[in-house]
């Protein structure tokens, strides 16, 4: 099914206005849309995206066009391929960017081992000994003339980029976002969890040749001024800025200025491109906007152009019945997934999708499909018959409450076991934040909680929790199995969820049987 988008940006949103009757419109599996009143209405068409046929693949560069890009000479010719910086995931035809690491020199890895895996050539700033395939010297920071590569990927791309940040979300609301798209034809995002420096460049780097007209991308940061960076690098149409939570507050003195460090994603923003702001987060509300930039709110209050109207948790926790909002229609779907937080993800995706032109009925039959990426409160059923909420990418106080309230709202035979590793980038805050997730567990009534980690134990010490509920502890992750696998027994439901530098993935691997089905 393919949609013609031709929709405009509104400049401002209006009231809702009270309508006593509510008319079916359509009725699609898992879908209905009624009759309401909104604002963010397709008329007055200014942004136009026109879908083509277009294979999703990365595009293949000559010698001559990494030569333009990064400045360099040629100092051996060799075929066209694609880029990695990664020889352990290189693949045969590739180019190798070589770059300097703080720890590490990648040219030390250009080996004649490389040719034979079948690397078409190196860019790099030395000449390596006994390499025969095609080079491209540079001359400088390998970094920097990773992202001339970015920007001149960027300069040829004249589709519509989207630009994701936030504490929370980002991955599972850009795979929403694309998902939301698909009516569209081909979308291009962000591969795996690309959003740092290096990620973006090879982001911006890996969007396919001329067909692609949409790329939805991720920008991440752990200090002040990153944000900034790889705005400019991506250089967003539309920049979303989904919450503000105590993450990275190591790098900063105050929420604040983690709220500041995610807006700089508006700074450059430029007349005529769109900025998308969660209405119900005070802080992403207090980001300035520049003049001339146009608002689109999403979230639960009464007048944004995307309302959340209902999130309810269906099928015994394992999923959520989501209605959405906006000029005059309301539809309403299943996300066959756990997690009353994936209806703000769907809501501020459904806000780019109407932006680009896709009905309000489609957005929903296209999220209907969601499946959450991998480690990202994926639920899988072990041989042995336990529940596990596979949730160990990362953690912070506001993921962490979140995957919390999942794990009560699960039905469960058994008993709720909580696996919580440290959250780590807190800076003086974090044993507050670490009591707080403790103090959050006592409330849900979860039968057995293990922590691992110093900062959980420190945490449970000080609120003496130990005493109250049912605690077990361990300094590491391989410690910790050994403590709650004759805990745990069938009909348990368990959530596994930690930093991703406490290595929690094994704990979900110790838990589980070879013979693994995934909840869809």
């Amino acid at each position: 099914m393919t949609a013609t988008p031709n929709y405009s940006f509104p400049r401002s949103f209006t009231s809702l206005k009270h309508i006593n009757s509510r008319r079916f419109l359509t009725i699609q599996p898992a879908t209905r849309v009624l009759a309401l009143n909104n604002t963010l209405n397709p008329t007055n068409n200014t942004l136009q995206i026109t879908p083509r046929d277009s294979i999703n693949s990365p595009p293949l560069w000559t010698v001559s066009e990494i030569s333009e890009a990064v400045n360099g000479r040629i100092l051996k010719w060799g075929p066209p391929g694609t880029i990695s910086t990664d020889t352990r995931t290189l693949e045969p035809g590739q180019w190798f960017f070589a770059i300097d690491g703080e720890n590490f020199d990648a040219h030390d890895f250009v080996t004649p081992d490389l040719a034979d895996e079948g690397c078409a050539g190196v860019i790099g700033n030395r000449v390596c000994e006994n390499w025969d395939k095609g080079f491209v010297k540079i001359d400088g920071d390998t970094l920097i003339s990773l992202e001339k590569m970015a920007n001149y990927a960027r300069n040829r791309f004249h589709g519509c980029l989207v630009g994701v940040t936030g504490s929370v979300g980002k991955t599972t609301t850009r795979t929403m976002i694309a998902l939301a798209l698909e009516s569209l034809g081909p979308i291009y995002q962000t591969r795996g969890n690309q959003n740092n420096r290096i990620g973006v460049a090879l982001s911006l780097i890996g969007i396919p040749g001329d067909n692609m007209r949409i790329a939805v991308l991720e920008l991440g940061m752990s200090g002040k001024g990153e944000i900034l960076e790889l705005a400019r690098m991506a250089q967003p149409s539309i920049r979303v800025v989904l919450n503000v939570g105590a993450s990275h507050l190591e790098n900063f003195a105050s929420i604040e200025e983690v709220a500041m460090a995610k807006g700089e994603i508006l700074v450059e923003a430029r007349p005529g491109d769109v900025c998308v702001l969660n209405a119900d987060d005070p802080l992403v509300m207090s980001l300035p906007v520049p003049i001339g930039v146009r608002e689109v709110l999403f979230g639960r209050r009464f007048g944004c152009d995307v309302r959340l109207v209902v999130a309810e948790s269906i099928d015994g926790g394992l999923g959520v019945k989501v209605v959405l909002e906006n000029n005059k229609e309301m539809v309403e779907f299943v996300i066959h997934s756990p997690g009353l937080h994936l209806a703000v993800n769907a809501c501020a995706a459904a806000a780019i999708a109407i932006l680009l032109g896709v009905s309000l009925s489609q957005v929903g039959i296209s999220l209907s499909r969601f499946v959450p990426t991998h480690m990202r409160s994926e639920l899988e059923v072990a041989r042995n018959g336990i529940l596990i909420i596979n949730d160990v990418y990362n953690a912070n106080p506001v993921s962490t409450k979140a995957a919390i309230d999942l794990l009560k709202g699960i039905d469960c035979k058994g008993k709720r076991v909580a696996i919580l590793g440290d959250m780590l980038e807190l800076g003086p805050t974090e044993i507050e934040s670490h009591e707080m997730i403790l103090g959050h567990c006592c409330d849900a009534c979860i039968d057995i909680v293990a922590l691992v980690g110093k900062r959980f134990l420190t945490a449970a010490e000080n609120s003496r929790l130990i005493e109250r509920m049912n605690v077990i502890h361990a300094s590491d992750a391989e410690i910790i199995v050994l403590q709650i696998v004759t805990k745990l027994s069938s009909d348990d439901v368990v959530l596994v969820k930690g930093s991703r530098a406490m290595q929690m993935e094994r704990v979900v691997e110790a838990i589980k049987a070879m013979d693994v089905r995934i909840f869809f």
